[in-house]
C-alpha cells in the first residue's frame, strides 16, 4: 500500500520558479493551473480536454489535444453492436502551442471553427457540458453532427491526481476524471442516429494539463453506466510518474468517489482482444473488461510522436464498499488504451 495524500484546501499548482507545491489527490479540482507559471520549452506542453460517452451500443471519443507541436482534434466512433469503428483526426489551424484551452475544468468554452470541422465544448450552469459537432467530411464524407448535453449526478466529485515524474522533477502531470455524467443528445452520423437518452446515455470527463518529459507510456480503463439502478464508473490507470503520494484509481457508486490504491492490470501480450483482468492491492475491486474492437492511432509531425491502442468493450466485476457491502456490476461499456508519447 501507497501512502495516499488527499489535498483539502484550493491552492495553485505551481511556484515562482515553476516547481510543483504540493502532490497528492483530492476529490475536486483544487489545483489552480496558470500555463504561463511553466518554466520550460513549449514543445512539452500538454493540454487535452477528452469526453468518452457510452451506451449499450457505442462509445464515442471526442479530443482536442495540444501535444508540443501536435495540436489536433479527433473523434472517435465505435459500434460493439456492428463491430465498427470510424475515426478522424483534424489539424487545428492555430500557431503552434496556442490552442486556447481553458485553465479551469470547471468553467470556460473551447470552440474550434475550421471549414471541415466545428467542435464546441462548453460548461455550463451547474457542472452540465455540451458537446456540439459539425463534421461535413467526417469519415470520407459520411459526415457527424449533433448535440449531447452531460449532466452530473447528485454528488459530483473528481478524482483529481497531480504528480510528478522521477527521472526529470520539472515535468508533471495535472489530471481530472469524472466517469459519472448523464449523457442525453443525438449524434447523426450519415444516415444513423446515435442516441443518448436519460436511460442509456452516460459519459466520461477526462482532463489533463502538464509539462511531460520527453518519453511516456500511459494506461488508462474507464467505464460508466448503470447496474442495479445505480450509476457505477471506474477511472483507472498508471504511467512512469511518481504516484508515491497518490495513484489516478478510483470507483464511483452515483458520483460518490471511492480510493483506490494501485491497481494491477493484467492483458495477454499476444492478443489484445482475449479478456482483460484488473485488481486493485486492497482486494476491493475485481473486474474484467471483455473487449470487441481495438483500433490504433498515430500522430506525428517533427520528431515528435504519439501512438494509442485503443480497445472498446464491457467491463463487469465487483467493488466491495467501505461498509462491507459488495457492488456487482455487468456489461458496463468500457474505453481502454495505452498511449506511447515523444516530444
Amino acid at each position: 500500500m501507497i501512502n495516499q495524500r488527499e489535498i483539502s484546501s484550493e491552492q495553485s499548482l505551481l511556484n515562482e520558479k515553476g516547481g510543483l507545491i504540493q502532490t497528492g489527490w483530492a476529490r475536486s479540482p483544487l489545483w489552480i493551473y496558470n500555463r504561463s507559471a511553466i518554466r520550460g520549452v513549449f514543445t512539452r506542453i500538454v493540454e487535452v480536454d477528452r469526453y468518452i460517452l457510452f451506451s449499450d451500443m457505442a462509445v464515442l471519443v471526442f479530443e482536442i489535444a495540444n501535444r508540443g507541436r501536435m495540436i489536433y482534434a479527433s473523434v472517435q466512433i465505435s459500434n460493439m453492436v456492428q463491430g465498427a469503428t470510424f475515426y478522424d483526426a483534424y489539424r487545428l489551424n492555430t500557431p503552434i502551442g496556442m490552442v486556447d484551452l481553458p485553465p479551469s475544468c470547471g468553467s470556460g468554452t473551447v470552440k474550434i471553427r475550421q471549414k471541415n470541422c466545428t467542435i464546441d465544448f462548453s460548461v455550463m450552469t451547474g457542472g452540465s457540458r455540451l458537446i456540439k459537432v459539425d463534421l461535413p467530411t467526417f469519415y470520407g464524407g459520411t459526415g457527424l453532427r449533433g448535440v449531447v448535453v452531460l449532466t452530473p449526478v447528485s454528488v459530483n466529485e473528481y478524482i483529481a491526481t497531480v504528480h510528478p515524474w522521477r527521472r526529470d522533477r520539472r515535468a508533471f502531470r495535472y489530471n481530472l476524471r469524472n466517469p459519472a455524467f448523464k449523457a442525453e443528445g443525438v449524434m447523426q452520423f450519415g444516415t444513423d442516429e446515435l442516441v443518448f437518452s436519460k436511460d442509456n446515455g452516460w459519459a466520461a470527463l477526462d482532463w489533463s494539463r502538464g509539462y511531460y518529459p520527453h518519453g511516456e507510456v500511459h494506461y488508462l480503463a474507464v467505464a460508466s453506466g448503470v447496474s442495479g439502478g445505480r450509476q457505477i464508473g471506474c477511472c483507472i490507470g498508471y504511467g512512469m510518474e511518481d504516484n508515491s503520494s497518490g495513484t489516478e484509481n478510483a470507483f464511483f457508486i452515483d458520483g460518490t468517489l471511492y480510493k483506490l490504491g494501485q491497481v494491477t492490470f493484467r492483458i495477454s501480450p499476444r492478443d489484445w482482444l482475449a479478456p482483460w483482468y484488473f485488481s486493485s492491492d486492497d482486494k476491493r475491486l475485481s473486474m474484467e473488461f471483455q473487449p470487441v474492437l481495438e483500433y490504433r492511432i498515430k500522430h506525428s509531425l517533427l520528431f515528435q510522436s504519439i501512438k494509442e491502442r485503443r480497445v472498446f468493450g464491457y467491463m463487469s466485476g465487483t467493488f466491495i464498499e467501505e461498509s462491507g457491502i459488495t457492488c456487482s456490476f455487468h456489461n458496463l461499456p468500457g474505453y481502454t488504451e495505452r498511449q506511447k508519447m515523444k516530444l
